[in-house]
């Protein structure tokens, strides 16, 4: 069988044959691509839901675990609750190892990711013809980050899918949405929100195209189905911990707005420059000419222009903050591409150059799919923690004199959490006194050197200072973070060296 007509076949049925092409790297990521992505994704979400399960509040979100006046800190709390609640259950059966939690984690984040592909695939046939539709989900399920993105904790990833579920409401049937799909849509939009709140300008440009459109009525139809969700489940959730609705919340947009240029403050246009890199020119070149070119349907259209447009505008521009989405911007703009390329006599005489470009998208998109999709990240700091998940920790200092500027420690590798933290990042630090300083608090017993540049000379500043210390190993950064490092060198990935402090049965 010639591969066009096992493509020929496969199309036959092709919303099974997509979800099971879109299940396969998905699985395999959930197994193989360990480790978390980014700060917010393990630190706001994992390290937060299982100090809870343990007994402790890592970060103190929760008021009767602050002192003083208790304040709220601005986190969406669904995601992060929900996780609790998945944690929770682990406890009581009796999982306790945290590499097979993450498993577990991964592979439901790898079912729900699924819900993108099968929607983006209706979307498009709605939009264009079966073939277009076919190569559209091929797409969805196949593009080389959506496997390794799609079962990591990255609230931006995981409000895909309602997002999805909304536009796919919008446009269901032909014409003016009925009733009942603008309550439905508005709802999806809603739930969106609650995972992330940026998306309310998804919502926000939804129900602006439906006014435009002479279409109050929707407008309000649509409004209440997204203040459905938002009111029940984020009022709800904050009035059960603060005892007020929308506690939470309205801290969340204070502190972001207050801390707009805080972390990243980067050029309108960067957003255009990542989508235009994710989607492999020259086809991402095309895609974004599709997007702009055509705003059909109007309702989804604006609403995703809405949120690029909100996020080109405020200063702080993280490249993961525009994932949610992607997949529209993807389904819409490539569906207008190919109407307008059928259409164009230009392309008509240049059939094979399509096909050029074709082939180096999906030829480079492997190439980047595979090792992507076993790539762990993050791999050294978790791998550390491993080491001495079964040591008797009380305390560590972190060695940074290097760059000074050491990461945090993803406890939830460790399994515990009342551990003293010292940081030790000035090399003319008294390192003797700075041990002890900590006092009555359990002293440090195990040192993390991070990076290997001077070393030696490192090492034995600290063993002048504490006496002879134990190599318990070395973790190692992974190639994907190496990578990643090499590309941005703000991604900072550095071996760490493990050693134990005062080895022997009591200290100096």
């Amino acid at each position: 069988m010639t591969l066009p007509e096992l493509f020929a076949k496969l199309k036959q049925r092709p919303l099974f044959w997509l979800t099971l092409l879109a299940l396969v790297p998905r699985l395999l990521a959930a197994f193989f691509s360990e480790g978390y992505f980014a700060h917010d994704d393990h630190f706001l979400m994992i390290e937060a839901a299982q100090s809870w399960v343990d007994g402790f509040d890592y970060n103190n979100w929760l008021p009767w675990n602050q002192s003083g006046t208790p304040t709220p800190t601005g986190h969406m709390m669904l995601y992060p609750g929900l996780h609790y609640v998945l944690f929770k259950l682990c406890s009581l059966i009796g999982l306790s190892d945290p590499e097979w939690k993450m498993v577990l984690v991964r592979l439901l984040h790898a079912l729900w990711s699924l819900i993108t592909v099968r929607v983006g695939y209706r979307i498009a046939l709605r939009l264009s013809n079966a073939e277009t539709a076919w190569r559209c989900g091929l797409l969805l399920a196949l593009f080389f980050f959506m496997p390794f993105l799609s079962v990591r904790n990255l609230v931006e990833m995981v409000a895909i899918p309602p997002l999805m579920l909304s536009a796919w409401w919008l446009v269901r049937q032909a014409g003016t949405p009925p009733p009942r799909a603008l309550l439905m849509a508005g709802m999806f939009a809603g739930l969106a929100v609650d995972l992330r709140f940026q998306t309310v300008f998804f919502g926000a440009g939804a129900g602006l195209a439906l006014l435009l459109q002479r279409n109050p009525r929707g407008m309000v139809l649509f409004g209440l189905g997204m203040l459905a969700p938002i009111a029940l489940v984020q009022g709800g959730i904050d009035l059960l911990i603060w005892g007020r609705p929308f506690a939470e919340l309205t801290e969340y947009v204070r502190y972001n707005l207050a801390n707009s240029t805080t972390y990243f403050n980067q050029p309108w246009y960067n957003y255009l420059l990542v989508l235009a890199g994710v989607f492999i020119p020259p086809f991402s070149l095309a895609v974004l000419f599709g997007f702009f070119k055509r705003p059909k349907p109007f309702a989804v259209w604006l609403a995703v222009l809405s949120f690029l447009f909100f996020h080109s505008l405020f200063p702080n521009k993280q490249e993961r903050f525009i994932l949610s989405i992607v997949p529209l911007v993807l389904v819409l703009g490539y569906t207008a591409w190919e109407q307008y390329r059928e259409q164009s006599t230009w392309w008509h005489k240049r059939p094979q150059l399509w096909k050029g470009v074709m082939a180096w998208t999906w030829a480079l998109n492997l190439l980047l799919l595979v090792p992507l999709t076993f790539s762990s990240s993050k791999r050294e700091r978790v791998e550390a923690m491993l080491m001495l998940r079964n040591r008797p920790v009380q305390g560590v200092i972190i060695e940074d004199t290097v760059e000074g500027d050491p990461p945090m420690l993803p406890l939830f590798y460790l399994g515990k959490w009342d551990i003293t933290q010292q940081f030790l990042t000035d090399p003319g630090t008294d390192i003797r006194a700075f041990a002890d300083q900590v006092a009555p608090a359990p002293r440090a017993n195990i040192a993390l050197f991070l990076g290997t540049e001077d070393l030696a000379s490192r090492v034995g500043r600290m063993e002048a200072a504490l006496g002879p210390m134990q190599l318990i190993g070395q973790a190692k950064p992974g190639l994907l973070d190496r990578t990643m490092h090499w590309l941005n060198p703000v991604n900072r990935n550095v071996t760490i060296t493990i050693y134990a402090l005062y080895p022997g049965p009591t200290r100096p």
